[in-house]
């Protein structure tokens, strides 16, 4: 026998979303993006993977004016929807390299352009969607409408509108990967410089930096565990550190310690042309750690200490836990209760995240 199953809700909302946040969203169009929406955690072309972010808009160069420095490529100018997933399909491999796809529905009915949008600027800058949907958002929103669409990861899409408003579809079908993205790699930002003593400005800058990185994490990586040790306590985990007066804690030792830590703090806030590629540089070799088996580990300054590193699970304590041996090492850690450990950032395979506090 036969049954077939429909995300009839999740179609529901969805267009109820567009209805409220875009009025002028043509019905056609609206069911174009419907067709391709299911397959945007996980589109492929030629065997290679992408995240696309598409941008529905009315007025795209009013857009492009809420970007302290926009770069804008008009490539299509249509007179209807109908080559909407051709037009997709060339242009989605643009976003591998931080372009957004805009699609500007104008106020001709029927009429659509297509183009790419970024705004150029340094990896410890706001990314574009930070500016786009930030609260002080400097535009009459009853005049210019705007949704952003983009997958957060192997089972979620997200849309957000200029009103602040956002819409979560998952395609678990349990509860998988319901966190807010944001906010979890927000908690792992704000603990990973929560003993930094620098300006205010510095430190914006180094959660920009921080939070670019992990975005990009998101996209290019397929899992990972960041650790994040308070900057009082790495000699209990630092064999080169360990003194007489505290006992040696082994619960990091498999792995690879870095004679000279990585002090983003002191390496990455000038501005000229240099520096940009030093950070640019430094930044790639961070990913390339946290793209290694094991986990990497970082301080509670912004340091960056070691990667590599493997613990054994403690299945006593990770018994229940649904995943691999990435989430096993990753809650043997959060149940560890050791000292001076502050928290896990988890990233799965299929883009699962979650920061979570060691328990005490």
């Amino acid at each position: 026998m036969k049954k077939n199953v429909f995300y009839v809700d999740a179609k529901t909302k969805i267009v109820d979303f567009l209805s409220t946040e875009f009025v002028d969203f043509s019905p056609k169009l609206q069911n174009r993006f419907l067709s391709f929406f299911p397959i945007m955690p996980n589109y492929e072309e030629e065997g290679e993977r992408f995240r696309p972010i598409v941008l529905f808009t009315n007025n795209i160069n009013a857009i492009a004016k809420m970007l302290p420095n926009p770069m804008k490529l008009e490539l299509f100018d249509d007179e209807n929807e109908n080559m909407f997933v051709l037009r997709l399909k060339s242009l989605v491999p643009f976003c591998k390299h931080d372009w957004c796809i805009y699609i500007d529905v104008g106020e001709e009915g029927g009429h659509v352009t297509y183009g790419i949008i970024t705004n150029i600027s340094s990896l410890k800058d706001e990314g574009l969607t930070d500016l786009l949907f930030r609260n002080d958002t400097p535009i009459k929103t009853d005049k210019v409408s705007a949704i952003l669409a983009y997958a957060d990861n192997s089972y979620t899409v997200t849309m957000r509108s200029l009103s602040g408003n956002a819409l979560i579809t998952n395609f678990a079908l349990d509860i998988m990967g319901h966190n807010d993205i944001d906010h979890e790699i927000g908690e792992f930002v704000e603990a990973s410089f929560s003993k930094l003593k620098t300006t205010a400005k510095k430190l914006g800058e180094l959660k920009n930096l921080y939070r670019n990185i992990f975005k990009n994490v998101l996209k290019e990586i397929r899992g990972t565990i960041c650790v994040v040790i308070d900057k009082d306590c790495v000699h209990l985990y630092n064999k080169e550190l360990v003194t007489e007066e505290e006992p040696y804690c082994d619960l990091l030792e498999d792995g690879i310690w870095l004679k000279e830590p990585i002090h983003l703090s002191k390496l990455f806030l000038k501005t000229d042309y240099f520096s940009e590629q030093v950070l640019k540089t430094l930044s790639d070799l961070f990913m390339t750690m946290l793209n290694m088996d094991g986990i990497t580990v970082v301080d509670n300054s912004g340091r960056i200490l070691a990667y590599n590193v493997f613990v054994e699970a403690n299945h006593k304590t990770t018994g229940n836990i649904i995943g691999g041996a990435r989430k096993r090492a990753a809650y043997t850690i959060i149940n560890s209760r050791k000292k001076g450990i502050i928290g896990v950032y988890f990233q799965s395979y299929d883009g699962e995240i979650f920061f979570a506090q060691v328990k005490k």
